[in-house]
């Protein structure tokens, strides 16, 4: 992660933190600051089911990608998809928990691309237009998925598919971006 990658990513831990009460984001915000960011997300979505008023779908898929940045998606991902809902946006951008059933796109075909054989798994989805951000995995040698994802892959009706290897520095958070800006219907 490039510092300014870092940078950023501290803006968002800040805001997201900012949805809690003072003692509370004041603990998580002292996280960030010691560099204990897996414990402080663990924290953070533990106080948001706690004091139960919901955050909005931007929120949540910023939470969801940075627990995937942070390497806690799969500890995190079902009890962040839990998380109330609120706000206007409530219907815009869904997480989906882990187990969501694998899927592929039409057509998705990349020839010699590391992720070509690479089993999709939905994680955010954007009702408005239809287009998934799926995680991309490798299917280990006795059936279960790899633990990390080895990518991303933004696809939907009438797109061409985005793909971007894990390996890209802010991929994930490119990945959502792409799911974002793509929307004609948002």
């Amino acid at each position: 992660m490039t510092a300014q990658e870092y940078a950023a990513e501290a803006v968002v831990w800040s805001r997201l933190a900012g949805l809690l009460s003072a003692p509370d984001r004041e603990e998580v915000q002292g996280c960030w600051d010691i560099g204990e960011q897996e414990a402080g997300l663990e924290l953070l979505v533990d106080r948001l089911r706690e004091q139960g008023p919901g955050i909005g779908e931007s929120a949540r898929a910023e939470l969801a990608v940075m627990a995937e940045q942070w390497g806690e998606w799969d500890w995190l991902g079902v009890r962040i998809a839990a998380l109330p809902h609120v706000g206007e946006e409530a219907d815009r951008l869904r997480v989906l928990p882990d187990g969501a059933e694998e899927t592929r796109p039409a057509g998705f075909v990349l020839p010699g691309h590391p992720l070509a054989e690479a089993v999709l798994v939905p994680w955010i989805v954007c009702a408005p237009c239809g287009r998934v951000l799926a995680r991309a995995h490798r299917r280990e040698e006795w059936g279960a998925l790899s633990f990390l994802a080895e990518g991303y892959v933004v696809f939907g009706p009438e797109h061409a598919p985005v793909v971007l290897p894990r390996e890209e520095p802010g991929a994930a958070w490119d990945a959502l971006a792409a799911l974002r800006d793509g929307c004609d219907r948002g």
